[in-house]
């Protein structure tokens, strides 16, 4: 990312999330952004710009989320984080992330941050992390972090470590509420709504009285909230909390309701189901989904929050950032769009609510890459004495006669496409790479039977390397995916390049290479800068 000058820089993490997005469509013209995710740029189709730069790292390594930060600070440091990675879901069961990520990610970043000087740091915690306020009350800035599930324990843990790092650092607690859009995007919602409008026999089913409620934000004004939060965070005393939410709550027989009336023309009628044969249904249901494996949004624990309201009140916040929800975003106004979105365009629609509804924290190939980056010079050096005692290495002379430096940088230099490859999710790198430098490679003396020997003798040392890692054994069959087909394109144009040369007349091939040379050279130049920068700084 070049370096702009005058313009304030941000690091953000959980950038591949829907609220990250959002904030780096928002902020990329106004800020340097340092956007940190576990996932590719391309992979969750996030907005590119020259302001923006991407870095592939995960909070709960402390190996990869410094050297992310050292990259950082090399490049000019921060004013201002958002700390938005968080891991959550619906099961209210163990799951190893909700420490490694909400808990020892946000020890790690906090940590990390105390040789940046910020001007002011950003937690994100949610209103899910207060208990649920007795009948005709309501939870506000004050209220403690006192949930008992276990997402809002972690959400509870990391505010406690952000009250503690705001004594010598400025920093505030936002509380979201629960962010849709436009295009729903949040899991409950799309569940609810495909449910209530499916053919199903628990389509017009409500538990309880259908009161249970929470509420909800447009993440248009999640985008508003961030916006006069950064223009007026020296207004806001160090520790504070504020709540990124509308007031009161929304039930889930007013979601039915509209849902009905939007998409058949007119509300239907629920069918009420007591409490006690909701816990009945949800028991048996859970039973057999999961002696098949199937998946299932409603939990037993859900049970308890059966008719009970999660209101909320913003007491102070308004007044402190200038902001407040807007009317026109409330959800009751917004569901015409939701409805509308999903009617005429329902494939759109149902891709970006599954992707959110199933997504994998399991980064198969972020942990691959963060490996083969922290163990490049080993690796490299365990090639090149395999390609030298290779039995086949004495049938080529040229390899023979080649000096080792010289070997070793273009092992470097294949080894950092397949890293890049990986990072990008770009196979087609390498065979890129020998488009546009095959001609030079023909001239260089080097012919397709010993090119095509370095680079399978690249492959097999990775994949070996691969195989003795225990962490990674259970992604054997991906390491053909992303290191054995990008290695396999590569190949590919190699061969069409070296037989397009090989049996033309000498006078022509020099005729041809003097008219490309100028234009592939730079462009190949342009490549290996790209592989060779991609990873500056990063050990």
């Amino acid at each position: 990312m070049p370096a702009v000058s005058g313009l304030p820089t941000i690091i953000l993490t959980g950038a591949s999330g829907l609220i990250g997005k959002y904030l780096l469509d928002e902020f990329k013209n106004d800020f340097r952004i340092f956007a940190i995710a576990r996932r590719s740029q391309q992979e969750c189709n996030a907005p590119k710009h020259q302001n923006i730069a991407w870095i592939r790292a995960d909070v709960a390594n402390i190996n990869s989320i410094s050297k992310a930060f050292r990259e950082i600070t090399t490049a000019g440091g921060a004013d201002y984080l958002i700390h938005l990675a968080a891991y959550y879901d619906f099961i209210n069961e163990y799951h190893p992330d909700y420490e490694l990520t909400n808990i020892n990610g946000t020890k790690h970043i906090l940590e990390l941050s105390k040789n940046l000087n910020l001007k002011f740091f950003l937690f994100a915690s949610s209103v899910a992390a207060c208990s649920f306020p007795k009948p005709d009350n309501f939870i506000d800035e004050k209220t403690p972090a006192d949930g008992l599930h276990i997402y809002a324990r972690s959400k509870r843990a990391g505010e406690e470590m952000v009250k503690e790092f705001s004594e010598h650092t400025p920093s505030c607690i936002f509380r979201l509420g629960a962010v849709y859009s436009d295009w729903c995007e949040y899991p409950p919602l799309y569940t609810f709504i495909n449910t209530w409008l499916s053919k199903s026999w628990r389509s017009r089913i409500l538990a309880g009285k259908g009161e249970s409620a929470i509420p909800y934000i447009h993440i248009r004004d999640v985008v508003s909230f961030f916006r006069q939060l950064l223009a007026n965070y020296h207004l806001i005393k160090s520790g504070e909390i504020l709540i990124a939410s509308t007031e009161g709550s929304t039930s889930h027989l007013q979601l039915y309701k509209l849902t009905t009336r939007y998409y058949l023309g007119k509300a239907t009628k629920p069918v009420y189901m007591p409490k006690i044969f909701c816990a009945m249904g949800i028991y048996v249901v859970n039973f057999f989904k999961r002696l098949f494996h199937q998946e299932i949004f409603e939990q037993p624990w859900m049970i308890k929050y059966i008719d009970r309201k999660l209101n909320v009140k913003l007491n102070r916040t308004p007044a402190l950032i200038n902001w407040q929800p807007s009317s026109g975003l409330q959800i009751e106004r917004r569901f015409p769009f939701l409805i509308e979105k999903m009617k005429s365009e329902s494939l759109t629609w149902q891709m970006k609510n599954i992707t959110i509804l199933r997504k994998n924290t399991e980064r198969i190939d972020f942990n691959i890459y963060s490996s083969l980056a922290d163990e490049e010079d080993i690796i490299v050096e365990k090639i090149l004495p395999s390609i030298f005692k290779s039995p086949e290495f004495t049938s080529y002379p040229h390899l023979q006669n080649l000096d080792e430096s010289e070997l070793k940088w273009f092992i470097k230099l294949i080894y950092r496409l397949i890293l890049t490859s990986i990072n990008s999710n770009n196979k087609l790198l390498i065979q890129n790479y020998f488009e546009v430098s095959g001609i030079s490679r023909f001239k260089a003396g080097y012919n397709f039977d010993e090119m095509t020997f370095i680079l399978k003798t690249i492959n097999k040392e990775i994949i070996g390397y691969l195989k003795t890692q225990k962490h990674l054994e259970k992604y054997e069959k991906e390491f053909y995916f992303y290191i054995t087909l990008p290695i396999e394109f590569g190949i590919d144009e190699a061969e069409q390049q070296f037989q397009s040369y090989q049996f033309k007349p000498e006078a022509e091939v020099k005729k041809e290479f003097e008219v490309l040379s100028v234009e592939q050279n730079e462009s190949r130049k342009l490549l290996e800068e790209t592989i060779w920068n991609c990873l500056v700084n990063r050990k």
